[in-house]
């Protein structure tokens, strides 16, 4: 009893040493930094997404050099008009948004947003179906006689309709190369690529999350700039909706379009989506115009799914483990001498 009493001092230090050379267990932050410059530049892309609705912390100084800076061409059909619509929206109600939108020509009207709407050299139609911007190359030549006949403009995008609830990879892949090229040509045009909306559910939704996610992973990936409009589609007010989707023996709970938004007031949608989306787009153009928005952190690295394990539990049983197996080859070195 006795050799074990003055044991004790001596097991209390070897457990403290232990602890001190292992460390005590840390939770994991993942942080994807932004850089930010004129023309874009971002490591780990620029996702302007629900995340993106702050209004309030853009500055005024932020929306003048946007207004300034940022020419925009923008090609869509339909559902792309949620842009357009929400801009005129928010301009309503606050002048200092101001917005002239150009119908196939480039406005030059000062201290507001200018957008080139549709194709030049394109009978001035203002629908543009995807061959008619990147899926034909006739439709290529009409983005790139665009940009050469208003060599004043720094972004394009186009905005899908409902095509990638039937496309293939394949095709999606088609449209990922093809905007590369599109940089590659114009390196002084800054592409912003878009997801398809949120709204079809089923095996189509299925299909279209699936494309849409192939798009994410692409632009985060190779640092681009991505208009996450299905993801701006399925959340509101701090909530996402989805549904479940089986497929073979796994459910998946797939983004749709939030009830709120469940509307035909304008482009299938409500006003307030629009407004929405208007509001990230702001963030973007601003964004890209150099403005530093507050930073933002993943720390959710299992999106939402719970992890395997708690690493403070695995860490702590490691550490105790360790700790034990030093303080028993301990106690048989003392018995041993003694």
């Amino acid at each position: 009893m006795k050799k074990l009493v003055r044991l004790i001092p001596f097991m209390i230090f070897c457990f403290l040493i232990t602890f001190n050379t292992i460390g005590y267990p840390q939770s994991t932050i993942l942080v994807h930094p932004m850089e930010k410059s004129f023309p874009a530049q971002w490591d780990g892309g620029l996702i302007i997404d629900h995340t993106c609705l702050n209004f309030d912390s853009i500055s005024l100084d932020a929306i003048e050099n946007a207004q300034s800076d940022v020419k925009i061409h923008y090609a869509h059909t339909s559902h792309g008009s949620q842009i357009t619509t929400g801009l005129g929206l928010i301009e309503g109600t606050n002048s200092s948004y101001s917005v002239s939108i150009g119908y196939a020509s480039l406005p030059a009207t000062e201290d507001t947003l200018c957008i080139f709407d549709g194709q030049a050299n394109n009978g001035g139609d203002t629908y543009i179906t995807p061959d008619e911007y990147w899926e034909e190359e006739s439709g290529v030549a009409l983005t790139q006689g665009t940009l050469d006949d208003n060599p004043s403009l720094t972004v394009s995008l186009w905005s899908w309709c409902t095509q990638l609830n039937s496309y293939s990879t394949a095709q999606v892949q088609s449209y990922l190369d093809t905007m590369t090229s599109l940089e590659e040509a114009n390196p002084d045009v800054t592409f912003v690529y878009m997801t398809c909306n949120a709204q079809a559910d089923g095996s189509s939704g299925y299909n279209r999350w699936l494309n849409n996610e192939m798009i994410r992973e692409y632009c985060i990936e190779n640092d681009k700039v991505l208009f996450d409009f299905a993801d701006l589609d399925s959340w509101h007010n701090g909530e996402q909706n989805t549904y479940r989707y089986h497929e073979g023996s796994t459910n998946y709970d797939v983004p749709l379009e939030h009830e709120d938004f469940n509307g035909n007031e304008a482009g299938h949608t409500t006003y307030s989506s629009c407004e929405q989306k208007a509001k990230a787009f702001w963030w973007m153009v601003c964004e890209l115009a150099g403005w530093d928005s507050p930073s933002e952190s993943n720390t959710n690295p299992n999106n939402g799914s719970n992890p395997p394990i708690d690493s403070l539990f695995s860490s702590g049983l490691i550490v105790a483990g360790v700790a034990a197996v030093v303080l028993i080859a301990a106690v048989a070195i003392y018995y041993r001498s003694s």
